[in-house]
């Protein structure tokens, strides 16, 4: 279950080179207010939003970490390696949700576009960009391809004035350690060996949740991130590597011309809880449509003033 390429029998049909038709549709039709730019950095911890329906962003700390699984940690993957230091030399904010179906929701509203269908499984397909299960407003969004969460961040940017981006490997990784060091930033279930479900939404109801759960349902870790382990994967910037040899150690999104695949990160709710470490990897097409995966959002910030 590790390369989820192959998950939905799907093949590549295009390359990232034909994913900006959708990117300049929202810039023409998301030409939006613009909310006026902060003039000094927010401190870390700091939560805002910079519009009502905005998602809502946690100021993460600037700082070092160490990026990549141990090879005794259960259920690591050859991908995980080798472990390599990662500096982030300034605070950047992370969306501290995934963005939710309201959110996705009123994008869709302003800017009048219309999500294709995808997924042909016996109810699991996506209809409308929304799922079979019942998805209220805070459950995450999910059902949309990489080209259209490119489209919803460069809509975001036009009508905020600040700049978003999709989230990059290392952002997603610092996050979801949030300074820990092991395979999850919180002990496991008390007398089980491999159990999660008081902190994260996986396989199984014994979480409380046999499909996605709402934002904020569990526990968040010490930055103040929620869901970094479960209830649905989420689109990464980096194109695939099958290891870390040669990736870029600013915290960057690792990308190359016309890859035919992408990192995602995270867990659903219907996969075993080992694929939620903070260190596991996976990969995806970037026509893929599910409703097991979403996305986050980050924002740069002003430098100190």
């Amino acid at each position: 279950m590790k390369n989820l390429l192959h998950r939905l029998g799907l093949r590549p049909r295009t390359s990232l080179k034909h994913l900006g038709a959708l990117t300049l549709l929202a810039l023409l039709g998301g030409a939006l207010p613009v909310v006026a730019q902060a003039s000094s950095a927010p401190l870390p911890g700091k939560v805002f939003k910079d519009c009502r329906n905005c998602p809502e962003m946690v100021v993460l700390p600037a700082g070092t970490f160490t990026m990549g699984t141990p090879e005794g940690e259960v259920g690591r993957e050859p991908d995980e390696g080798p472990m390599h230091e990662v500096t982030f030399d300034k605070p950047f904010a992370m969306s501290r949700y995934q963005i939710t179906a309201g959110e996705w929701d009123q994008y869709l509203k302003e800017t009048g576009i219309t999500i294709p269908d995808g997924d042909t499984r016996p109810g699991r397909e996506c209809i409308n960009s929304k799922p079979r299960y019942p998805q209220g407003p805070r459950q995450p969004a999910v059902c949309m391809n990489f080209a259209e969460v490119s489209a919803y961040v460069a809509w975001l940017s036009i009508k905020t004035g600040q700049h978003y981006h999709i989230v990059s490997e290392a952002q997603r990784e610092y996050a979801a350690r949030a300074g820990s060091t092991g395979p999850f930033p919180f002990p496991f279930d008390e007398g089980t060996e491999y159990s999660i479900a008081t902190h994260a939404n996986t396989y199984g109801p014994t979480d409380g949740y046999s499909y996605t759960s709402p934002a904020g349902s569990f526990p968040p870790n010490a930055f103040g991130m929620y869901d970094m382990h479960g209830n649905v994967y989420e689109w990464i910037a980096d194109c695939e590597h099958t290891d870390y040899t040669g990736a870029p150690t600013d915290g960057s999104a690792w990308v190359e011309p016309n890859c035919e695949a992408l990192q995602i990160r995270g867990n659903d709710w219907g996969e075993a809880p080992v694929f939620s470490r903070s260190g596991n990897r996976n990969n995806i097409y970037p026509q893929t449509r599910g409703d097991w995966i979403g996305f986050r959002v980050v924002r740069d910030l002003p430098s100190k003033g």
